[in-house]
């Protein structure tokens, strides 16, 4: 039986001295395509086996992926004569020389081979996310300690501010996952938070007449936030932006409302739940909390980047290397050393690569570098890749990192 895209499959499988990118969905056969197109490239000798690198997104799939290769390359040495039966039977001896892996692992064979243009001690070792977690809390810890030694000017603005080092800290675990994307300054009117205030007032009164007294049950969310918010003002007063943003900050977020601790005011209590609750939040709290985050964040942005600078040259120096520096570091050696990159261009003459709809821009970049024409060029965007370097196959159905920026 033929089937309705025949024509495409044969060009994956034959066409061989162009960039072919196949998107397809679930069942449709992209990861055989990929490994019969390897096959196809070292029997007709358009590439050495030692000169293929196949990039999979999991272990488990680059597993599956080299037994793949090598039971079609078995079936294709019956097949063949010739030339194409001495082609694949030296691949079958120096399969092992294929490099078929996740695209960390494959970074990091990179960077082993040429530690000293990538700034890295040739022993350097990767860590895993735990030990990642605990080298970025005491690498943030240290920078902020070093910064009330060198008294920086930034943590008194923080102050005034109503912020805390300890707050920025979330902002500094985000920053460290997309270091290679750069933060744009912003220059926000600060919101007016007096006015706000006076809106939690109003708003605290009108809920209060309502709880009863004694409640019937335990309290719940929403009237805990009530009387915390309430005794805040009573025992300590708004003086400052610091004491303002708190208040809000109490009434700011998911709150429950369980109806029976309200009775005999149920009516109230769903009113209160389905309406005066969601508005008050929409309309007064989120908009003054978004644009307080807009307005803070030209003061903490180029702190936090420092920070991360810090963490980073430290990881340099001790070689303990994250999943992230892997593909940061070696963007950075391909896009900044010629040398470098016309050497692994002539290693890696052609680069397959699976699940590409999981590939996010850093990666991407790399590719570019290793199968771009001008090594000299450093704007990956700018180049063009050689014929028949590059084979992409996906689909953007599949896509589960859109999170981290991954994008067909």
């Amino acid at each position: 039986m033929e089937l309705k895209d025949q024509v495409a499959r044969d060009t994956v499988a034959q066409v061989l001295d162009k960039n072919l990118m196949v998107l397809a969905g679930a069942g449709a056969g992209k990861t055989y395509a990929l490994v019969q197109r390897m096959v196809n490239a070292v029997r007709t000798g358009s590439v050495g086996v030692d000169r293929l690198a196949a990039i999979t997104f999991t272990r488990k799939a680059a597993g599956e992926m080299r037994g793949r290769f090598f039971m079609q390359l078995k079936a294709c040495a019956e097949e063949v004569t010739g030339e194409e039966a001495e082609r694949v039977r030296v691949a079958l001896e120096k399969v092992d020389q294929c490099f078929i892996g996740t695209i960390h692992s494959f970074c990091g064979q990179l960077l082993r081979e040429r530690p000293v243009e990538a700034g890295l001690p040739p022993d350097f070792s990767e860590v895993d996310d735990r030990e990642e977690a605990v080298m970025r809390r005491e690498a943030w810890d240290r920078f902020v300690q070093r910064c009330f030694i060198d008294e920086d000017v930034r943590l008194a603005q923080f102050e005034e501010l109503g912020l805390r080092t300890e707050d920025l800290y979330s902002f500094f675990q985000r920053r460290c996952q997309f270091s290679d994307v750069k933060l744009k300054p912003t220059v926000v009117d600060k919101p007016d938070l007096e006015t706000a205030v006076l809106a939690v007032e109003g708003f605290l009164e009108r809920a209060e007449m309502q709880i009863p007294d004694p409640l019937p049950g335990k309290r719940d969310t929403a009237q805990t936030a009530l009387m915390r918010a309430r005794l805040f003002l009573v025992n300590r007063g708004i003086e400052s932006d610091a004491d303002r943003l708190t208040l809000l900050q109490m009434l700011h977020g998911r709150l429950g409302v369980t109806l029976k601790g309200w009775a005999p005011n149920n009516t109230f209590a769903k009113e209160f739940r389905d309406v005066l609750l969601p508005e008050f939040q929409e309309e007064i709290l989120e908009p003054v909390m978004a644009q307080w985050r807009q307005y803070v964040y030209q003061y903490v942005a180029d702190f936090v980047d420092d920070a991360v600078a810090s963490y980073g040259a430290l990881r340099r120096q001790s070689g303990r290397l994250t999943f992230q520096d892997l593909l940061e570091w070696t963007a950075i050696v391909l896009r900044d050393s010629s040398e470098v990159r016309a050497y692994f261009q002539d290693k890696y003459r052609c680069l397959f690569v699976d699940e590409f709809q999981d590939t996010d821009p850093i990666q991407a970049e790399t590719l570019m570098y290793l199968t771009g024409e001008d090594v000299e060029e450093k704007d990956w965007r700018k180049l063009q890749p050689k014929k028949g370097s590059l084979f992409l196959v996906g689909d953007g159905k599949q896509s589960i990192y859109r999170f981290r920026r991954a994008d067909v």
